[in-house]
């Protein structure tokens, strides 16, 4: 793969852990770059399946899409990510974000200042890593004399934050290594949030060029492509209905988003899926036949992307890896 066709794979909570390390070993071999995993709803945790991953793979870099900031506090987040970064052998991705207020909420965790969150854990995480003490006294987090007791592989991890709203885009152009755009977001969105990153790096005196711009890409391929449409509107109308973040940078009117999510609360994602044409998949996702996928992941690369990450549905996902590698 040249360094043109920079691609990643992103694993969304599923399928299980041991059938992740086989999938990322497979990417290994067909020569994705990255693979991530991602921690957003109530499934598998984002550190147990990379450990697995680094233990089976040599290459490829291990990330995760995200972590979330809420639900751990800055020093364990430095503390497993110093772990990986041991296990991987200087492979792991700190990826972290804020994630989503209706995801927290039944974890009786208040989403509370999310960029103020998102900044504090950083100032407090890189440091730790770096091997310094740590006393810090923010709006929403607190550390007194923090110090690790192991010594980092690398006294600095790549950070990259999953973010999504025009503030922390900026807040990703001033302290980040990359960006990774949130899934179920159109290519116009990738222009503009791209933007919004070059203004935080100019403000920190930092050039935009040193910031990887990556991007989650959500995959449905089928042979059959009304199938994999089919696949792909259901997990837009929960995103639609759960991420209020994403569905308000999506582009779509409220007569598309308001009924999709009363459907989705009544009668769950196969009610709302009903509100979601083809025209919509296409718009928001990567869905249908290898080749449609494809045309629709160099629409992403030519609105700026420097490397896609792929998430694709189930069941196809290693059809997904071995057919869009290229």
């Amino acid at each position: 793969m040249s360094t043109q066709q920079r691609l990643g794979l992103g694993l969304l909570g599923a399928p299980d852990a041991l059938q992740m390390v086989d999938l990322a070993v497979l990417a290994e071999q067909k020569g994705f770059e990255s693979v991530w995993i991602a921690e957003t709803r109530l499934t598998r945790d984002g550190i147990a399946p990379c450990a697995a991953i680094a233990m089976a793979t040599n290459r490829i870099k291990i990330g995760t899409g995200i972590v979330n900031v809420f639900t751990r506090g800055a020093v364990l987040t430095a503390v497993s990510f110093v772990s990986l970064d041991e296990v991987s052998q200087g492979r792991i991705i700190m990826g972290l974000g804020t994630g989503s207020p209706l995801i927290l909420q039944p974890q009786g965790v208040e989403f509370r200042l999310p960029l103020t969150r998102l900044r504090e854990t950083i100032d407090i995480v890189q440091p730790l890593i770096r091997g310094e003490a740590v006393t810090y006294s923010g709006k929403t987090m607190r550390v007194n004399g923090a110090k690790l007791e192991i010594q980092a592989l690398r006294q600095h991890i790549p950070l990259y934050l999953g973010v999504t709203g025009p503030k922390a885009l900026e807040l990703c152009g001033e302290k980040a290594d990359g960006v990774m755009l949130n899934a179920f977001l159109p290519t116009a969105y990738t222009k503009r949030a791209i933007d919004h990153v070059a203004i935080g790096a100019k403000r920190a005196g930092r050039n935009i060029a040193d910031i990887d711009i990556t991007g989650a890409v959500t995959v449905s391929v089928d042979n059959d492509s009304k199938v994999a449409k089919d696949r792909g509107r259901l997990f837009i109308a929960m995103y639609l209905s759960l991420f209020p973040n994403i569905s308000q940078e999506t582009g779509l009117h409220d007569d598309i988003v308001l009924p999709t999510r009363a459907a989705f609360n009544e009668g769950g994602a196969e009610a709302a899926a009903q509100h979601i044409g083809d025209d919509i998949v296409d718009h928001l996702m990567a869905a249908g036949t290898p080749d449609e996928c494809l045309q629709r992941i160099n629409a992403y690369r030519e609105a700026g992307l420097q490397q896609p990450i792929l998430f694709p549905l189930e069941p196809n996902i290693r059809m997904a890896v071995e057919t869009l590698a290229a």
